[in-house]
């Protein structure tokens, strides 16, 4: 037979027992460290259980100073914050590493508030980016042909009427000039076997490519890019360069190439009898480095005319 004070030990521990299974469902265990915290589909990443002993829940109550909120609210206990649907949050003194709305963490967007050109197709780096697929937008926006008129004297002799438009008219009605509507044409020229157009070492270019031709000192064209990964980048192209050929690539914010001077393209093998149809693939021509991932807007220009048919960018 018990004693009365074993008795009376052992109903207070049945008591203690079915309180501390009676609690709110939903709720986070009281005193694990980096418990979740959610409300309808939220999350918290790295939340401090609220209180010494307590729990916080998701529209219940929550011990030792915590508070509590509905589907998608705030969840702040001692010490911790936790965010409901889609939010994010964060322990005392730190951030959670949450991704903000909108947008991956540490992506830029460099473009100027002011720039009116769109971009003719997506652009990547790492990756290739045509010279011809410079942004829309036209003269004085997306490229300058002339320094005192940015649309004038430009020439697109240099493109086989039967091989297609490479820039689609926009709009559809604006009137055509070779391979690009003619309020869109900085100078647009494909590959002609006529010249030819070969490689230094006499190899038939391939008939799409399509390169910006009959530039002259000083003309650009805009691109908007997207950088994938912080960090420096080799930059490559291929080209075909008379004398004084020279390039200079800028992204702004002082992330550029610098004026970069370009050998000629010798026609010794070509079977060109020109250096502005004689290309070459030239790699490491220079180094950028981009301090972040995101959207910038290159600045091609040609610091000395040269004929350009793409820009490689490669991670180092």
């Amino acid at each position: 037979m018990l004693k009365p004070l074993a008795l009376a030990v052992l109903l207070f521990s049945s008591a203690l027992v079915a309180c501390s299974s009676d609690s709110a469902p939903g709720s986070a265990s009281a005193g694990s460290a980096g418990a979740t915290v959610a409300g309808a589909g939220g999350s918290a990443a790295g939340a401090t259980a609220a209180g010494a002993s307590g729990a916080a829940t998701t529209g219940g109550t929550g011990g030792g100073g915590g508070s509590s909120a509905g589907a998608g609210g705030v969840l702040a206990g001692a010490g911790g914050a936790a965010a409901g649907a889609g939010g994010a949050a964060a322990g005392a003194g730190g951030s959670s590493g949450a991704v903000a709305l909108g947008g991956a963490a540490g992506m830029v967007n460099t473009l100027p508030t002011d720039y009116k050109g769109t971009p003719f197709t997506a652009l990547k780096i790492p990756g290739r980016i045509n010279a011809c697929d410079y942004d829309r937008g036209g003269a004085g926006v997306a490229w300058c042909h002339d320094k005192g008129n940015c649309g004038a004297g430009t020439v697109t002799g240099d493109y086989p009427q039967a091989s297609g438009i490479y820039r689609p008219a926009m709009p559809v009605t604006d009137k055509i000039c070779s391979g690009a509507a003619c309020p869109d044409n900085v100078g647009v020229c494909r590959m002609n076997p006529s010249k030819p157009d070969n490689t230094i070492d006499g190899q038939a270019m391939p008939a799409t490519d399509t390169y910006l031709c009959y530039s002259v000192a000083g003309e650009w064209t805009k691109y908007t890019v997207s950088v994938e990964q912080a960090g420096t980048y080799a930059v490559g192209g291929t080209m075909a360069v008379p004398q004084n050929g020279a390039v200079n690539l800028s992204f702004g914010n002082g992330i550029s190439t610098g004026d970069l001077q370009l050998a000629i393209t010798s026609t010794a093998h070509s079977g060109s009898g020109e250096n502005y149809h004689s290309w070459e693939t030239r790699m490491n021509l220079a180094t950028v480095t981009f301090p972040s991932a995101g959207t910038y807007l290159m600045t091609l220009t040609q610091v000395g005319r040269f004929n350009a048919d793409n820009f490689t960018f490669t991670k180092m």
